[in-house]
């Protein structure tokens, strides 16, 4: 049994807790992910089942979508609501028109972004969370990410709230960008939903749910045409 699962994952979870359910559930060898989920997001997580996670640098090198929702005006210290907060501005209103400047800022546009200090990204061998943890301040190196496609799906002004759809490469993060496109608007802000649409060619509507995770459920590699002869090379034992 090797190939892929695709999960509409809960809110709440860790994408590891997901990949233990599954594991037990299919009583695979090896089970990974393509892309980690923060607990509060929501949607796709692709997962790879015994041969297929030697695939995963392949599955994690592309491109994903995201919609998102941005709540202006808070600061927390995880960049998403279930943190802290730590800093609240008065609600005050924003004119549309400087939001769409700010999108086309962005919009298929590489740039410099520093991830969360609340993440699994390493730094001399500890996980940037694991500072977080312990209250010590490090210098996050900056990254160069690509915002392929930038839209604004909703503004609430009375609410501080902006709902956006996100087109990125590898190794953007929603919460940084969130920050940084407060940071354009003059505001703070912080994540307070988050949706994993597509990972590559695999889409949310493909998806089921973790009550739904049977054998019959694992999609072959064969089936979603990943066999050739460099892959099967990668794939022999």
């Amino acid at each position: 049994m090797d190939g892929v699962i695709l999960i509409d994952k809960p809110q709440g979870k860790t994408s590891h807790h997901v990949v233990q359910i599954i594991k037990k559930k299919l009583g695979a060898q090896k089970v990974g992910h393509a892309g980690t989920l923060d607990p509060l997001a929501t949607g796709l997580l692709v997962i790879l089942i015994n041969k297929a996670t030697k695939l995963s640098d392949l599955f994690l090198n592309k491109d994903k979508v995201y919609e998102v929702a941005v709540q202006l005006f808070v600061e927390t210290n995880t960049d998403d609501i279930t943190g802290e907060i730590i800093k609240e501005e008065k609600i005050k209103n924003i004119e549309l028109n400087q939001i769409h400047q700010t999108i086309a800022f962005f919009n298929n546009n590489e740039y410099w972004q520093k991830p969360p200090l609340y993440s699994a990204i390493k730094l001399k061998g500890k996980k940037l969370y694991q500072y977080a943890r312990q209250g010590l301040k490090v210098e996050i190196p900056a990254r160069l990410v690509k915002i392929n496609h930038l839209e604004l799906l909703d503004y609430i002004p009375k609410q501080g709230i902006m709902k956006l759809l996100v087109n990125c490469s590898k190794g953007t993060y929603i919460r940084s960008l969130a920050k940084d496109i407060a940071k354009k608007l003059k505001t703070i802000a912080t994540v307070s939903q988050l949706r994993r649409i597509s990972s590559g060619n695999f889409h949310l509507q493909e998806a089921i749910f973790l009550e739904e995770v049977s054998p019959e459920k694992v999609i072959s590699l064969e089936k979603i045409g990943m066999i050739n002869y460099k892959l099967m090379a990668i794939l022999k034992d």
